[in-house]
């Protein structure tokens, strides 16, 4: 917030000073992390729909005030799907969010323009008791292999994430950890301090 404040203080004489009050005010909301939980399954076939169901609180605390406070425009999550391929020096999946047929129930859902395989933007909708908000998004396999979804800042709920089935796919460069190829760039994380993938197969 303190680099804002000398942002706004140096460009104060080109912008109009609402524009600087808006950005420090945004960046004392302390938005909450959805809790996501994923069909409860290991495998699945062609004729399943697996379920991603995204919740998270309507408030958010507000250092201004020091307190919670109702949020009418909440933060989108994200995610991502891969299909594990053999290993290559570096990664041991690929983007594969076209293996799937969206399927929406809840909220809505986008792609980024620069990438369009490599990540969902889920957005979600305010639920009845407006307490929290929630998407529910369905995938309909169109192949079949082995899979990955990677939450980018959500929490799993899921108990069991059916971690042996990256055991199949090592990779050598890079013991212990998962390998993904997003749109051809290269990212890894390290699976004991993850628990952000779950894995599943489609027969």
């Amino acid at each position: 917030m303190i680099k804002n404040l000398l942002r706004c203080f140096l460009l104060a004489p080109l912008f109009m000073a609402t524009t600087c009050e808006d950005d420090v005010a945004e960046n004392m909301f302390i938005f909450n992390k959805y809790q996501v939980e994923v069909t409860p399954e290991s495998s699945f076939t062609m004729q399943d729909t697996i379920w991603i169901h995204g919740k998270v609180s309507s408030n958010v605390f507000d250092a201004a005030v020091n307190d919670s406070v109702f949020i009418s425009t909440p933060e989108p999550d994200y995610f991502s799907i891969y299909k594990f391929i053999t290993p290559t020096q570096d990664a041991n999946c690929k983007d594969a969010i076209d293996a799937f047929e969206l399927v929406v129930d809840t909220g809505q859902f986008m792609f980024l323009p620069s990438c369009e395989n490599g990540k969902i933007e889920a957005h979600p909708d305010l639920e009845s008791n407006n307490a929290s908000y929630s998407y529910r998004i369905g995938l309909k396999p169109s192949s079949s292999g082995d899979f990955v979804i990677s939450l980018r800042e959500g929490i799993l709920e899921n108990s069991n994430r059916n971690e042996f089935i990256i055991a199949e796919y090592p990779l050598e460069h890079h013991p212990n950890s998962i390998g993904f190829d997003s749109c051809g760039e290269v990212s890894w994380r390290d699976l004991d301090s993850s628990e952000k993938e779950y894995y599943f197969t489609v027969e």
